[in-house]
């Protein structure tokens, strides 16, 4: 009988064991899932499928380049017909569109509403309002996916201030990434073209560059002395603003700006600051050719050309 009794304590014993064993499992279970749960709710507290991160940006992201003409201005004032301009479309979060310009030497912010037409973009974006030469962008970007696939913008520029000399532009601008690139030469259409702007002393000679100018590249080579001491100011101030122009400087000065924005196919205004861009050997070559810069002599062309 004792040992039917020892027996019985022991099953006893065993289906107890068992249990709290099972009653451990559940809880580790319990747990682990709760763990879960909170884990996936944090990242997605509306147990929404996870968002997939896109790593190509819309196509109208981007900036566009090209002439920004004058369309409704006074003609008695000495305006500027046409800059080269680069309008940037930075982000666009809902129906808003962020982005700026750059122009003749201003770098301004813009934002505004857009809708979307098809595969096109139209906008009315404003800068802020606090220089003088704001106003309203109204443009279109069109994505043409059925035949080039290019994409461009189209629209007017509106100045706020309607006393200014020029009081609307308009502009059609083609998608082009800028990329730096030492290797650009100045074309030879520069050669000969007349500089912006008449010297009072001499009102019938008009001051111009010569072929000299497309000799030297300060992006890439070293400057030495002689190859500069016998040029004119004018070849001189343009191989110099070359080197800020390959990294995309935009021109306040009206006779440099009128250089590049007419004559350099590959120039692209981006930035109003590039000083920290240049490279050891660009900065020595500054240096250089504004020491002769400074004494150089003019080169003018009697009868124009």
């Amino acid at each position: 009988m004792n040992y039917l009794n020892k027996i019985a304590v022991l099953l006893m014993l065993i289906a107890i064991f068992a249990c709290g064993k099972r009653s451990e499992q559940n809880t580790q279970q319990k747990e682990n899932n709760s763990t879960g749960s909170t884990t996936e709710q944090q990242n997605n507290p509306n147990n929404d499928p996870a968002p997939v991160t896109k790593t190509d940006k819309l196509p109208v992201i981007g900036s566009y380049t090209g002439g920004f003409t004058a369309s409704v201005y006074d003609n008695s004032k000495n305006y500027v017909y046409e800059n080269r301009i680069t309008v940037f479309i930075d982000s666009l979060a809902g129906d808003m569109m962020y982005g700026r310009s750059v122009v003749a030497g201003n770098n301004r912010p813009f934002k505004g509403r857009f809708t979307k037409e098809g595969s096109n973009y139209k906008a009315e974006v404003t800068e802020p309002g606090d220089d003088k030469y704001d106003g309203k962008f109204t443009f279109i970007v069109k994505i043409d996916e059925a035949n080039t696939n290019e994409i461009y913008m189209e629209g007017k520029w509106q100045a706020n201030d309607k006393k200014l000399d020029v009081t609307e532009r308009t502009y059609n601008l083609y998608k082009k990434d800028f990329a730096y690139d030492p290797q650009h030469s100045l074309p030879e259409n520069v050669q000969w073209a007349e500089l912006y702007g008449s010297d009072p002393k001499f009102p019938d000679r008009i001051e111009s560059l010569t072929a000299e100018v497309t000799k030297y590249n300060g992006s890439t080579t070293e400057l030495k002395k002689e190859d500069l001491q016998n040029l004119y100011k004018g070849d001189l101030e343009i191989i110099r603003n070359a080197i800020y122009a390959r990294h995309g400087y935009s021109f306040k000065n009206r006779r440099v700006r009128f250089i590049f924005d007419q004559f350099v196919p590959w120039y692209i205004p981006v930035s109003t600051d590039v000083r920290g861009q240049l490279t050891d050997l660009e900065k020595k070559n500054i240096d250089l050719i504004k020491r002769f810069e400074e004494h150089a002599e003019k080169y003018y062309d009697e009868y124009g050309r």
